[in-house]
């Protein structure tokens, strides 16, 4: 008897198995045809790519056209939301972001019609409506609850790695099929839900009851349905219901081979449970008593939330123990002992504040070596039959993870070489690599911020058409933060010595990140002069002390040179006066050969311009009218504003520079000084109403040019 039931469990096993297998091998081919057809007519990628973008276009005008439109959205946001939590919290998850909005995608197209069909085919049988006790409080929450664990069935049915999944996979299946439901459903209210209390206070706001549904953005997974102002019952949002069932799935599956097949009461219980709730809630005031005296001894709804969050951190934990059981076959980051999702956390939190562009790739191999762990552990002939792939996606993405910051820095190094040589060796026909980055970020900053968020966004909906949600993001990000960065980046590559130094290496590298994290150029705005005086502070804190005895280097004074008295305002150690300066008497001049002003001293390795100006006569009293020929304001708005301002603009179209009579012998190249944003103004005179004066006309130029730098030192003889 026993031999002919093995024999007949063998024979349906193997019909199931060929039925399964002849079905994705349709599936299969059938990818494999399209994709055949999109490589044969390449035209039609670009077909696809503008069809996209005809919708999004469509898309963004009906949000102003329409309120259903808008309503759509919102509801979205929500769901998107909610969704988020759940991809947060699953740690120890193998799924990709793609693969989890599939989940939701089934949970709206194939989860709500087969739920649909269900009810139209009981009423059509036995009759009745849909307001009915019966269908409202029993078929119901029977087939919504069901058919939500269809998605993750067709996934262990079909999928090669369905051995190789995780605990926290098979929450997150369920919370997604969840989720995708819950957005048509509510979606649904919310357009059904046209009164004048909806509109007014809320689709969810009844006019005894108070608000029914929350969404709360403090709230962990909003959308939670309580009944009247003082609820006594209530039921959790489908997300939390269906992950909770499935991750009980999850746990039977893991166990079964130690705890036998008794084990599987556990997600049957878990599927008792949400039917009950969700059969209490939509019918508390008509189903019976002894149904509802159950419902309140399982916490009537306010429980579920804090089973299911116990039952996720087991999970976490039994997902990681396992994994570290087989770590010495996994690859690991340098000093990762043991593989936790803090260490995971932290180098994915590293990338994202350091260099976004390999954020994608530490994410991917984090996600990888998860699935490879698992797949060593659980994985059957067909999760072997794909580990090749797998293995090879994880070494590219741990090289691009591990090793893009080594490459960063031996290309800011050559860049910097690169820039060294065409400064010194060919400073004729050389072309300012540095000013590229310059001009770069001086175009990104005359943006607006309408005009930025719609670089950003057109940035992110075109990388949509190629990867994923978070690949998109970095890519979109980091368009932004390279403009944004120019100055910086110039500055490295002018300078490289510069990183050298403790005070500058950690300067620019805060400045750099300022640039990179997200929303950072907007603090960077608001805190620049609060910026300016931490470096200074943190540049004299970190600089060396001067040993006795010992001249510091590159402060050699000339012979027959004393030292000045009285400095003027500012460090000794960083003024120089004009007429020391390098370079001197640089005059510009146009393509016709005209003279376009000249510069008085220019230090290259600082990146200053140094403008003498002189403020005799200043106080001369005119003999017709007895008053000064020309107020300090007046002085100054002609000396520094204007003559500045037009200094800037002969920057940029003239054709050349070429010595004065009175300047020095060599002189420096017209693109070697277009990526200086420095003027240092140096005053013969000082009093409190030329400082007033001063300060004016330079905040005119701060306002006009935010990308350059203006100070003036007075009582510079």
């Amino acid at each position: 008897m026993n031999s002919w039931i093995t024999a007949k469990e063998a024979v349906v096993t193997e019909t199931v198995w060929r039925i399964r297998c002849g079905i994705r091998d349709a599936a299969e081919a059938g990818y494999r045809w399209l994709c055949g057809i999109r490589r044969r007519y390449p035209w039609l990628g670009t077909l696809y790519a503008i069809w996209c973008w005809i919708s999004l276009l469509t898309w963004i005008v009906g949000l102003f056209l329409y309120r259903d439109s808008r309503t759509m959205l919102v509801q979205y946001l929500w769901s998107f939301y909610v969704m988020l939590q759940f991809w947060l919290l699953c740690r120890s998850k193998t799924l990709a972001w793609k693969q989890t909005a599939l989940f939701m995608l089934l949970g709206v197209f194939l989860v709500i019609p087969l739920t649909a069909l269900t009810l139209l085919a009981a009423h059509g049988i036995f009759g009745g409506s849909t307001r009915d006790t019966w269908s409202q409080a029993v078929l119901t929450p029977i087939a919504e609850e069901i058919w939500k664990l269809a998605p993750l069935g067709l996934f262990l049915l079909f999928s090669r790695r369905a051995t190789s999944m995780s605990l926290a996979d098979y929450a997150l299946a369920g919370a997604g099929a969840g989720a995708g439901f819950q957005l048509m459903e509510e979606l649904a209210r919310r357009w059904l839900n046209s009164g004048i209390i909806g509109r007014t206070y809320g689709y969810s706001t009844t006019l005894l009851g108070g608000e029914t549904i929350h969404w709360d953005v403090w709230t962990l997974f909003p959308g939670r349905f309580e009944e009247s102002i003082f609820p006594t019952i209530m039921s959790v949002s489908h997300p939390v219901h269906t992950g909770m069932i499935t991750l009980g799935i999850g746990l039977a599956v893991r166990c079964r081979k130690r705890l036998g097949g008794a084990i599987f009461a556990l997600p049957a219980l878990l599927l008792a449970w949400s039917i009950l709730e969700h059969a209490a809630y939509n019918g508390q005031n008509s189903l019976p008593a002894w149904l509802m005296k159950l419902s309140d001894w399982t916490g009537s709804g306010y429980r579920t939330k804090g089973v299911f969050l116990t039952l996720l951190a087991l999970a976490l934990i039994l997902d990681y123990v396992a994994l570290n059981r087989v770590k010495s076959r996994l690859p690991r980051m340098e000093r990762e002992r043991m593989i936790t999702p803090v260490s995971e956390l932290w180098y994915m939190l590293e990338a994202l504040l350091t260099r976004r562009e390999r954020f994608a790739s530490v994410m991917s191999w984090t996600r990888e070596r998860r699935e490879m762990g698992f797949s060593l552990l659980y994985g059957n002939d067909e999760a072997r039959s794909i580990r090749g792939r797998l293995q090879d996606d994880m070494l590219k993405h741990f090289r691009a993870a591990a090793g893009v910051a080594v490459m960063l820095f031996l290309l800011a190094g050559l860049a910097g070489f690169a820039a060294y040589g065409q400064a010194h060796v060919q400073p004729a026909d050389s072309a300012c690599f540095s000013c590229m980055f310059d001009s770069l970020q001086n175009w990104w900053d005359r943006l607006g911020f309408w005009e930025k968020g719609a670089i950003v966004l057109g940035a992110f909906a075109l990388s949509l058409l190629f990867v994923g949600f978070w690949p998109a993001l970095g890519i979109a990000l980091t368009a932004a933060s390279l403009p944004a960065g120019g100055h910086e980046i110039a500055k490295n590559i002018r300078d490289p010595k510069r990183l050298l130094t403790p005070e500058h290496a950690i300067s620019a590298l805060l400045a750099l990140a300022l640039s990179r994290v997200p929303f950072g150029r907007l603090a960077e705005s608001f805190g620049k002069r609060g910026g300016r005086k931490l470096k200074e502070w943190l540049e004299k804190l970190l600089k060396k002390r001067k040993k006795p005895g010992r001249k510091p280097e590159g402060k050699e004074r000339p012979s027959g040179q004393e030292p000045e008295e009285n400095p003027p305002r500012g460090d000794a150690d960083d003024y120089v006066h004009w007429s020391k300066a390098k370079y001197r008497g640089v005059e510009l001049y146009d393509s016709r050969n005209s003279p376009l002003g000249e510069i008085d001293g220019i230090d290259l390795d600082k990146g200053v311009f140094y403008e003498a100006k002189s403020a005799e006569g200043l106080d001369r009293i005119h003999p017709k009218t007895g008053k000064p020929q020309q107020t300090p304001q007046q002085f100054t708005d002609k000396q520094l504003y204007q003559k500045t301002k037009v200094r800037i603009h002969n920057l940029q179209k003239a054709a050349g520079t070429r010595a004065t009579p009175d300047g020095t012998a060599e002189i420096p190249t017209l693109e070697q000084i277009r990526g200086i944003r420095r003027f240092e103004f140096q005053l013969d005179g000082d009093s409190p109403a030329l400082r007033e004066a001063a300060e004016n006309s330079l905040n005119r130029l701060r306002q006009e040019f935010p990308d350059y730098t203006f100070s003036i030192r007075f009582g510079v003889k």
